[in-house]
């Protein structure tokens, strides 16, 4: 008999994280990405790599950086920090920072919070404007947006897996049970099994009505700018505070992380698709109130993506129902690249028939 056959569909951190465990472990892997690899969130995130404060979330993100890490041992041209850089939740309350720092320090006393006054601040990031307080974590590690995800489909190709670029699939299904993909070209290829780990666009591959898993796009808009002087932490606005939030960005936060002689800045959380060169101007404008050199930084791109947002903000990892053979391991939101492999190797093992280590709260059958 022939190696078993696994269909990946989607090309980012999740899919090329599954496909390459996959094919380590014997399976005959093909993986078919619609457009390229690292095409959206697992490409064109911030570049921080770090804690979900999620408890459930938080055994993903350490089996994640010990793959990172063990990834970046093994491929030279991917670069994995030894140690976080610690981020800074900026705020010009005081207060709020002593509360918010003891508030994180219960719940995650792994992060090391310490709330820092205005000086403090000063002294640990002279390129942050005077006067903010912060709360400083211990974790944050800086890394080219798309270097994981890439460095990860480097390892697949290693491992065997086929790398179908530009082939858009869906599962093909017949009497409930899983029989391959078929191709939005035309077509169907054989598969025992297929993985669907298509971030935001996986309820449309479904085709389910209603759409499951609940799962919506946000959408994200960063900036990459050139900075002489940059952080050497990861900034971040935390807590509550007094900044104006230009017009377009409700719900959104500053963000701001360098890394190979770049800075990126974000964060937006947009319900639709955006003006990006508008929201990119409102950024840096925004960003300015904490690093004042900001404002006159060239621009070097600005990117933007869809992100899987799950309805509870938390993966849905496991078989879909009524349908033998098909998996699904998609919505992790804003966490994709600091938890998208711990996620992938739960369902891996699951397809691959060994111990079933998905919690309840991240089962694809859960209520919710």
């Amino acid at each position: 008999m022939g190696r078993e056959r696994v269909a990946v569909i989607g090309g980012g951190i999740v899919g090329c994280t599954a496909a390459a465990l996959l094919a380590e472990a014997g399976r005959s892997v093909s993986l078919f990405e619609a457009t390229a690899i690292a095409a959206g969130a697992s490409g064109r995130n911030s570049g921080s790599i770090q804690h979900p404060f999620d408890p459930v979330l938080l055994p993903l993100h350490l089996e994640t950086l010990a793959t990172y890490r063990h990834l970046a041992a093994a491929d030279l041209d991917f670069a994995f920090p030894p140690q976080p850089a610690g981020i800074l939740l900026l705020t010009d309350d005081q207060a709020a920072a002593r509360s918010r720092a003891a508030e994180l320090h219960a719940a995650f006393p792994e992060l090391a919070a310490e709330a820092l006054v205005p000086d403090a601040v000063a002294a640990a990031e002279p390129t942050v404007s005077d006067g903010w307080a912060a709360v400083r974590l211990e974790t944050g590690y800086p890394a080219t947006a798309d270097g994981a995800t890439r460095a990860q489909a480097a390892r697949a190709v290693r491992a065997g897996v086929t790398l179908r670029i530009g082939r858009a699939a869906r599962p093909w299904i017949e009497n409930g049970v899983v029989r391959g993909v078929a191709l939005d070209d035309g077509g169907n290829e054989s598969a025992d099994q297929v993985l669907l780990a298509a971030g935001p666009w996986t309820p449309e591959i479904l085709g389910t009505e209603p759409p499951w898993p609940p799962i919506t796009r946000t959408w994200g808009v960063t900036v990459q700018v050139e900075l002489a002087e940059a952080p050497h932490h990861v900034l971040e606005e935390g807590v509550v505070h007094t900044v104006n939030v230009p017009s377009g960005l409700a719900g959104s936060l500053f963000s701001l992380i360098a890394v190979g002689g770049m800075a990126t800045v974000g964060s937006t959380f947009l319900a639709d698709q955006p003006d990006a060169e508008a929201v990119a101007l409102a950024l840096i404008q925004r960003g300015s109130a904490f690093v004042p050199a900001l404002a006159a930084a060239p621009v070097i791109s600005v990117r933007m993506c869809a992100r899987p947002q799950s309805i509870d903000g938390r993966p849905f990892i496991g078989p879909v129902a009524n349908a033998e053979g098909l998996f699904v391991c998609a919505g992790h939101g804003p966490w994709g690249i600091s938890t998208g492999p711990g996620s992938a190797a739960l369902v891996v093992e699951l397809i691959l028939g060994r111990a079933d280590r998905v919690p309840a709260a991240l089962r694809a059958d859960r209520p919710v």
